[in-house]
């Protein structure tokens, strides 16, 4: 799997979580992986990951489903709507 890191994004966070050459491998992964299962339009083959990558179907799959996991977790704890305002704020510690 040949890895393009053109991208001024994929720089910055390889860069800020010092990220290695195999843990973008298993993104990369697990994301074409998670894609295929939720989006009929994509397509991937496992088989051909895992022989790049020189690992196991189930070790792929392990790889997305810890991976779409942690993004459920992230989703569901994120607050919604704006944070109020400094002003609204600080009326409210004072009441």
């Amino acid at each position: 799997m040949d890895l393009d890191l053109s991208s001024k994004r994929a720089r910055k966070l390889v860069r800020e979580h010092s990220l290695t050459h195999e843990e973008i491998q298993q993104i990369i992964a697990s994301a074409r992986i998670n894609l295929a299962t939720f989006d009929p339009e994509y397509r991937t083959n496992v088989t051909q990951i895992a022989d790049d990558l020189q690992k196991s179907r189930p070790t792929i799959y392990g790889w997305a489903d810890r991976a779409i996991a942690a993004t459920i977790h992230s989703l569901r704890n994120i607050r919604t709507g704006r944070p109020p305002k400094e002003r609204e704020r600080a009326n409210s510690v004072d009441s």
